[in-house]
């Protein structure tokens, strides 16, 4: 089974919903919830096979509006709704859980054919869900995957394995340092899948590597270059010697490469990677300035979201697997122009 054990640790300003608070509101909305859905075809989580010129909505509630992974997303999903015909309307949680919370709810009162939401937090959508499923309405998950005790009310998940992700991160250091050295880690938010599995990944790799010693240093707490400046900024003056800046995601890893920059430290005595593969650190990678990125392919992932809904509500065709894994690409000045090739193509 294409799962692990997660030992996250919770913060209150990353997860405002406790587990009693969240099954609470939950029950709270569930009348309200049993009769908007009540519209919809079908009845426990079953889909109605419609062809596939039958027009659908779906909507689809993302994490973030502003991160460029997230906007390649919504893109690809979008591209493959035109094509197939459907309306998609589209909400964005703004990493906060409460706000994603209303907005899923309220989307499930609108009746669509159907819904794929990118989860801010692994818990808190659990009890809507279960709701859009007992009314007969699918939902599937992207990018971010749910706690298990939500799996069976959801079509699938769309998204990539963050553990082997962190691994293959890990192993790029080790191999660029020679197995000698001091890699300084520097995390966005606390609890979020994203970079709790990429982490405990990285560490399983280094902790093979006894020649490599981890800072494991802050949560910015946010994904931004200002935030990752602030963080790699503090942590390059208490340890001005490290030899590698490991960065959960490429807004925080640029604001990293200017920290290093401000200090003189030249681009070829330093490894700094991150993850996401955006444009402005794809270009960044190409400068020599970021050693490497992994894309996640944000529109190949939407265009997969949107064909394995589509594929569930009008021939319902359930994925084979509930982990749908999606295509990555690890870019570094070698690889840069033929992932670029990808892109530009759509296929990543």
């Amino acid at each position: 089974m294409r799962t692990r054990s997660l030992l996250l640790p919770r913060s209150s300003s990353a997860h405002p919903l406790d587990s009693r608070s969240r099954r609470g509101v939950g029950a709270v909305a569930a009348a309200g919830l049993a009769l908007s859905l009540a519209a919809c075809s079908g009845g426990g989580g079953e889909a109605s096979a419609g062809g596939g010129d039958d027009p659908m909505t779906v909507e689809v509630n993302v994490y973030s509006r502003s991160l460029p992974y997230f906007q390649d997303f919504v893109a690809g999903a979008q591209e493959r709704a035109e094509a197939e015909g459907v309306t998609l309307n589209v909400t964005y949680g703004e990493t906060d859980p409460q706000l994603q919370y209303d907005q899923v709810q309220n989307a499930l009162t609108k009746s669509p054919d159907g819904v794929i939401v990118v989860p801010v937090d692994p818990a808190a959508l659990v009890p809507v869900f279960q709701q859009a499923s007992d009314g007969g309405l699918p939902v599937l998950t992207a990018v971010n995957d749910i706690e298990e005790d939500g799996w069976p009310y959801v079509v699938g998940h769309v998204g990539k394995e963050y553990f082997e992700v962190g691994r293959e991160k890990a192993q790029y250091i080790v191999d660029a340092l020679g197995g000698q050295g001091t890699v300084a880690m520097i995390h966005g938010i606390r609890g979020l899948l994203f970079s709790e599995l990429q982490g405990q990944g990285a560490m399983e790799v280094f902790a093979e590597n006894p020649g490599i010693t981890v800072i494991d240093g802050p949560y910015t707490g946010e994904f931004s270059s200002d935030a990752g400046l602030a963080a790699a900024e503090n942590v390059l003056t208490a340890n001005p010697d490290v030899d590698a800046l490991y960065f959960d995601n490429d807004d925080i890893a640029l604001g990293g490469v200017l920290a290093a920059q401000q200090r003189g430290i030249a681009m070829e005595d330093i490894v700094i990677i991150g993850t996401d593969g955006g444009e402005p650190a794809r270009q960044a990678v190409a400068n020599g300035e970021l050693d490497m990125t992994i894309t996640l392919c944000g529109v190949a992932t939407g265009k997969l979201a949107m064909d394995t809904l589509v594929a569930f509500v009008r021939d319902g065709q359930k994925p084979d697997e509930r982990f749908v894994d999606v295509p990555s690409q690890l870019i570094t000045t070698e690889s840069y122009e033929d992932v670029e090739a990808l892109i530009a193509a759509g296929d990543c």
